[in-house]
């Protein structure tokens, strides 16, 4: 065995070594990335925000309400008026 062979033989080992290195290195980035995006997500014993409010709901935009709010006729019985209440907390306007 001559000193080339051996110098050859260093050579093969140190780049086979630098390959190895680099994909642990890869790795190690590529396992850290992922858990950091884990972390990222978990919600860690927070609470939900609540769901926004409804805009229909108890507005008086819906187009029953709309109707019924445009039907309005200050000349009515008191039995028309009641009737006109009722109809609005059933339509909840």
């Amino acid at each position: 065995m001559t000193i080339e062979d051996v110098a050859e033989k260093a050579d093969v080992w140190s780049e086979a070594i630098k390959k190895i290195v680099k994909a642990i290195t890869a790795a190690g980035v590529a396992l850290a990335v992922a858990i950091g995006g884990l972390l990222a997500w978990w919600p860690f014993g927070e609470q939900a925000p609540p769901p926004p409010p409804a805009l229909i709901q108890n507005a008086g935009y819906s187009a029953q309400c709309s109707q019924l709010y445009s039907a309005i006729d200050h000349n009515w019985t008191e039995q028309q008026w009641t009737v006109w209440e009722k109809l609005k907390r059933d339509l909840d306007c």
